[in-house]
C-alpha cells in the first residue's frame, strides 16, 4: 500500500470522529446533582444533554449565551461533555500574575472574592452573612470599623483596655452600669468617702 493512501486511510478515519468545538449556551439545568446542558454546536448541531464537568467542591451554574467547549466522547456527539466555559462579558479587572478571582456572573465585581497577592483577601458585597453553628474565632492583632457594630446579644464578660493616655481617649454617650467596684485614678467609687473641713471627719462610703 502507497503511502498516499495510507494517509487517505488516516484521514478519513479523523474525519469520521467528532472534534472539540467551541459552542453557545441555550440554557443549563442545574436543579439536580448533575448539571445537564442545552447547547448549540457549529453549524446549528444540537447537543440536548450534556453534561458539564467542575472542579470538586465548586459549583457554578452557566448563563445562557455563554460559550462552551464541548468534548465529543467517543468522537461521538450524542455523548458530548463541557469541560470549560467562558462569558467574556463580566470580569475582574486588573488581576496581577498569580492573583484569582471569584465572582457571581450576574453581578461581577460588585459581588466577589479576589486573593491579592501579598496575602490580601478582599469581599465586596452589599450583605455578607456568615453562618457558624459553635462560632467564629479571629486572631488578629488590630480590627478597624469605618461605621458602627451593632451586638444583639451579649452574655459573656469581656475586658475593655484602652492604652492611650489622652485626655478623652475614652467616651460613653450613654449611661455605664457596673456589678463590681470602678476605679477612677485610684479611688474607687464604690468605697470612697469625703473629709468634712468643718468637723474634720471623713463621710461614709457611698450607701
Amino acid at each position: 500500500m502507497e503511502a498516499r493512501q495510507i494517509k487517505q486511510m488516516i484521514h478519513n478515519a479523523l474525519g469520521s470522529v467528532r472534534q472539540a468545538l467551541r459552542g453557545k449556551l441555550e440554557r443549563a439545568n442545574g436543579a439536580k446533582q448533575i448539571i445537564i446542558l442545552q447547547m448549540e454546536g457549529l453549524a446549528d448541531e444540537p447537543f440536548n444533554a450534556a453534561e458539564l464537568f467542575q472542579q470538586p467542591g465548586l459549583r457554578s451554574i452557566p448563563l445562557a449565551g455563554m460559550q462552551p467547549i464541548i468534548i465529543p466522547l467517543n468522537g461521538s456527539s450524542a455523548n458530548g461533555v463541557v469541560v470549560a466555559m467562558s462569558n467574556g462579558a463580566l470580569f475582574v479587572a486588573n488581576l496581577q500574575p498569580g492573583e484569582v478571582a471569584l465572582f457571581n456572573e450576574n453581578d461581577g465585581i460588585a459581588n466577589s472574592i479576589v486573593l491579592r497577592n501579598g496575602k490580601i483577601a478582599e469581599i465586596t458585597c452589599d450583605t455578607l452573612k456568615i453562618k457558624a453553628l459553635l462560632g467564629v474565632e479571629i486572631d488578629t492583632p488590630l480590627v478597624t470599623m469605618t461605621h458602627a457594630l451593632d451586638v444583639a446579644e451579649n452574655t459573656k464578660t469581656a475586658t475593655i483596655n484602652i492604652t492611650s493616655a489622652a485626655a478623652d481617649a475614652s467616651q460613653m454617650a450613654g449611661g455605664l452600669q457596673a456589678a463590681g467596684d470602678i476605679t477612677a485614678n485610684g479611688k474607687s467609687v464604690h468605697d470612697h468617702t469625703h473629709m468634712v473641713n468643718a468637723v474634720g471627719a471623713q463621710t461614709n462610703p457611698p450607701a
